[in-house]
């Protein structure tokens, strides 16, 4: 059973004491769009509130240009490699006796020098391109899907993990980290801010968002991406003409959902506008053909709205094995799954909508709310 996380000893080097300090290896810096991006304010805010001294090294304060701005795709292919090596030299200028741990992440980390004995050495994989690369391999390149399944995946992302502690964001990625690289490793899960997406009334929800109060109402968010399963989704909304739709999508979208007008689209969702859109829709679909975790099941779950969604991280592991395991469509290409599940949450809303804050939410608090969720990292961890 882990332990209620408590603040981590003082370090007594000498006349001085000193808090210990933690080093976080990634890509981007931490204020990035991205899950990756994510886990690391997340992490590096829980642990500064443990008490540690925490420090995040990406490529804009480790590297050189051509590494932090690579001016075309094949020098960001070196960029990437490269990148690895100035993170370690970074750590190796602040190597000494109160280094508590060094983390890494996804494919970066794969070289670090020799730490004090002291300091833990620990790797969080986000997904395995392995696990990935065989997905979605329709929509992309033969030499993009060798890349991706056997220099970014079976190269960086193994090496980046050797001889350390290795924890993962779902049951999902621990299962591809034990079968393509012989890691074992422990779920640590993501963290989410379960005061921010919680439960809020329904109607009150639509009115700030200027949506119809009595229509039914189908929600998306996500991208236009073919590996979101977009198109099952323009696929569902021709199908469900008595469903308005919410589409909160980044990048691109496509002419035709624009002119549709059952469809109401929120470009760019700002976090303060998820929990009212979560809150404002009957349910929400996540199609994906790949996802390592799936922020968007869980932010949904926990808002108290039910997903229907493919098997991925977080799909699986919340609604798998309890009396909403239906709502799992295990072919993501079922069309008529999907169909149906939703007229099902359809017939009756309210009573899915209590029966997802009754048997879902508790567990997604356990597992990922901010305080639960970095007292189990640093217990696993180790540090």
């Amino acid at each position: 059973m882990l332990r209620p996380a408590s603040r981590p000893p003082r370090m007594d080097l000498g006349a001085t004491t000193v808090k210990p300090r933690i080093l976080i290896l990634t890509c981007e810096p931490p204020d990035s769009p991205g899950g990756m991006e994510h886990f690391v304010r997340e992490l590096e805010a829980g642990l500064d509130r443990l008490g540690y001294d925490v420090t995040v090294l990406h490529r804009l304060n480790t590297s050189p240009r051509w590494v932090a701005r690579p001016g075309n795709k094949w020098v960001g292919y070196a960029a990437d490699v490269a990148l690895s090596w100035y993170l370690g030299r970074q750590v190796r200028k602040r190597l000494g006796p109160d280094l508590a741990a060094v983390v890494s992440n996804g494919p970066f980390g794969w070289y670090l020098p020799v730490l004090p004995d002291s300091a833990r050495k620990v790797h969080f994989y986000h997904g395995t391109y392995r696990g990935q690369a065989d997905v979605i391999r329709p929509f992309i390149s033969l030499s993009g899907a060798l890349k991706l399944k056997w220099w970014d995946s079976m190269v960086l992302e193994r090496q980046s993990g050797r001889g350390k502690i290795v924890l993962c964001n779902s049951d999902q990625t621990r299962e591809e980290v034990h079968k393509y690289f012989g890691y074992a490793s422990e779920t640590a899960w993501y963290p989410l801010d379960t005061s921010h997406f919680a439960s809020l009334d329904k109607l009150d929800s639509r009115r700030k968002l200027g949506l119809p109060e009595k229509e039914k109402i189908g929600l998306f968010v996500g991208s236009s991406h073919p590996t979101k399963g977009f198109s099952t989704v323009q696929k569902l909304i021709d199908i469900l003409p008595d469903v308005r739709w919410c589409l909160a999508l980044r990048g691109s979208i496509p002419d035709e959902v624009v002119a549709n007008g059952r469809i109401s689209i929120f470009r760019d969702a700002t976090r303060d506008m998820l929990p009212l859109l979560y809150n404002s829709a009957d349910f929400a679909v996540c199609p994906s053909l790949y996802e390592s975790f799936g922020y968007v099941v869980a932010e949904s779950l926990a808002c108290g709205t039910p997903v229907v969604a493919s098997p991925g991280g977080a799909s699986t592991a919340l609604l798998g094995r309890t009396p909403l395991e239906h709502l799992l469509v295990p072919d993501v290409h079922s069309l008529s799954t999907f169909e149906s599940v939703i007229r099902a949450i359809l017939a009756d809303p309210e009573r899915y909508r209590a029966m997802v804050l009754r048997l879902i939410r508790p567990e997604i608090e356990k597992k990922m709310g901010a305080e639960h969720w970095v007292g189990r990292f640093r217990e696993l961890a180790r540090i």
